[in-house]
């Protein structure tokens, strides 16, 4: 695995999120009580904590991020920065976890980032409850209440789908006396983060009529009935996405995730970026824009779009993906997609599908049409493993890439339809699970509705022209039409893509398919375990503690 400095793009998003961090109040300097005894002071500390969660999360290239994707096949790169070649590697091997290890600061961003933001709203939480304290009206501190009890939430909840174990942020803390004694699950973390959101949720209906400042949420003003909204997607998401396991998404309250997903916000919840003013959150993503060796789509998910050859079996040389399954995993090489599904580029040949990718002699266009999420590269292929080189590049938020302004969505109405959908596939009722489905798949990827389904063995075409087409078992080395669950989770992974924490990721492992040996979360990193003077421990690897089963696809 090679390691590169970071790129010109690379400094310049360190140099921003170094910028976001120095609005973060120290909660341990002795003048917090001070600052906190500021009405205004307060309600700023409460408005800028979202923009502080949202960066903690997934606004730092230098994190888990990056491996989180890599893990999944989000993305794939061969590099060692930020862990995505070696955690990526196959057989997988556990998380280092020791004083010294190769990623000691990626390891500890999140843990350490996201309950800084959650305390910030916490504090404010506490002086707003302090007798005869006030903002300015009543009508004010339930706003700023609402909208604290909305950031530690969606803070506490992005911290328990991603670690082991927790130490969640709430405003009856006593930080005075230092970390609480005992670290808590992560299920045990997420019903305090979800009881938040309900806070949030009950306040802001308390308090009708109020809207936020627009740089709360950088870019719109939303009113009280939005921010209920917003906490009812933030409760879907987290609700569904701490599963572990096939076992415990199964058992998920899916009714509730029906509810709430239903309630949410009926576009895209956006976060408007502004490089110049350093208000930009959603950076990870960032070597997206440079492509070359930092990243590239694995045919091991892209590839289930290949579907426009009849029964899967008739490929020049080889080059069709029913070939690269039958090759022995270090031994594939890339090849070119033909699929129904138009957010990939069209084109009989690699030359006709760069040319649809965008302007010829570009190296880094934009898509022509809102629609196209990937395209052909050119004109040099990156390096890597040989079962995650391809010739496909993830580019549909490349026009906020370049610059890192403009409205970015974090979480998609189509993510809200698509967990909807998986609970109607859960419950039994296929009928509303295609109606949501069929949103993105026919509006963006321009696919055949799915009609007529009505068990999860049905398969969602007889042709080799439906998408997706999955491996096969026992041996995996032949794909056929997918179900309608798979059909589900085509269109998460291709509408939810690289807008949000480990968003591949968190749903590869409820739903079983990530690889063997893959951690199924991140341990408590050394830095808070010594300063519990207790022992580190490491997670994830075949046969280790905290490591995936075999996933769905053979791998």
């Amino acid at each position: 695995m090679r390691k590169l400095s970071f790129l010109t793009v690379g400094i310049a998003v360190a140099l921003v999120a170094c910028k976001a961090d120095l609005g973060v109040p120290n909660t341990n300097n002795p003048d917090i009580d001070r600052a906190l005894a500021r009405p205004g002071d307060v309600e700023s500390f409460i408005m800028n904590s979202y923009g502080q969660m949202q960066q903690a999360a997934f606004g730092v290239n230098g994190s888990i991020m990056p491996s989180l994707l890599t893990m999944s096949f989000e993305n794939a790169s061969g590099l060692a920065n930020w862990g995505m070649g070696p955690r990526s590697a196959m057989p997988r091997a556990a998380i280092a976890n020791s004083r010294g290890n190769p990623y000691e600061v990626e390891n500890n961003v999140q843990y350490s980032r996201l309950p800084r933001a959650a305390r910030v709203a916490a504090n404010g939480v506490v002086a707003l409850r302090k007798p005869g304290f006030t903002i300015g009206s009543v009508a004010s501190d339930q706003r700023a209440m609402a909208f604290a009890y909305l950031v530690m939430g969606a803070a506490n909840g992005n911290l328990a789908l991603v670690y082991d174990s927790v130490s969640v942020v709430t405003p009856e803390d006593d930080i005075s006396q230092g970390a609480p004694a005992n670290l808590l699950g992560y299920a045990e973390g997420m019903v305090i983060a979800l009881k938040q959101l309900d806070s949030a949720i009950v306040i802001s209906g308390r308090a009708p009529g109020y809207t936020l400042p627009s740089t709360a949420i950088n870019g719109t003003a939303f009113t009280s009935a939005e921010v209920i909204q917003i906490a009812r997607e933030w409760k879907a998401r987290l609700r569904a996405g701490v599963a572990r396991t096939p076992a415990e998404r199964a058992a998920v309250n899916w009714d509730a995730v029906i509810a709430d997903a239903g309630a949410a916000l009926p576009t895209d919840l956006n976060i408007t970026m502004s490089n110049a003013t350093g208000s930009v959150w959603t950076v990870a993503t960032a070597q997206h824009e440079v492509w070359d060796t930092w990243t590239q789509q694995s045919p091991m998910i892209i590839g289930m779009a290949d579907s426009v050859r009849p029964g899967g079996a008739a490929c020049a040389g080889g080059d069709c993906y029913d070939a690269w399954l039958a090759t022995s995993l270090n031994s594939r090489y890339r090849i070119l997609i033909k699929t129904a599904d138009q957010r990939f580029p069209p084109g009989e040949t690699r030359d006709a599908q760069r040319t649809s990718s965008g302007a010829a002699g570009v190296d880094f266009p934009s898509p022509p049409r809102a629609n196209l999420y990937f395209k052909n590269r050119r004109p040099i292929d990156p390096t890597g493993e040989a079962w995650a080189v391809s010739q496909y590049d993830f580019y549909r938020y490349q026009e906020f890439w370049k610059t890192f302004n403009g409205p970015m969505p974090v979480m998609t109405r189509a993510e809200m339809d698509l967990l909807m959908a998986e609970g109607y596939i859960r419950k039994g009722d296929f009928a509303n699970a295609m109606t949501k489905i069929n949103i993105s798949r026919v509006a963006n990827g321009k696919l055949p509705p799915l009609a007529g389904i009505t068990s999860l063995t049905d398969p969602i075409g007889t042709s080799g022209s439906c998408v997706p087409r999955v491996p096969q078992p026992p041996n995996f080395n032949t794909a056929a039409c997918g179900n309608i669950m798979e059909a589900m989770k085509w269109e998460k992974r291709m509408e939810a893509i690289l807008t949000h924490l480990g968003a591949w990721f968190i749903d590869s492992r409820g739903w079983g398919d990530l690889p063997e040996g893959t951690p199924l979360h991140f341990p408590v990193p050394f830095q808070e375990m010594d300063a519990r003077a207790k022992p580190s421990y490491n997670l994830g690897g075949v046969g280790g503690v905290g490591s995936a089963a075999r996933g769905t696809y053979g791998f």
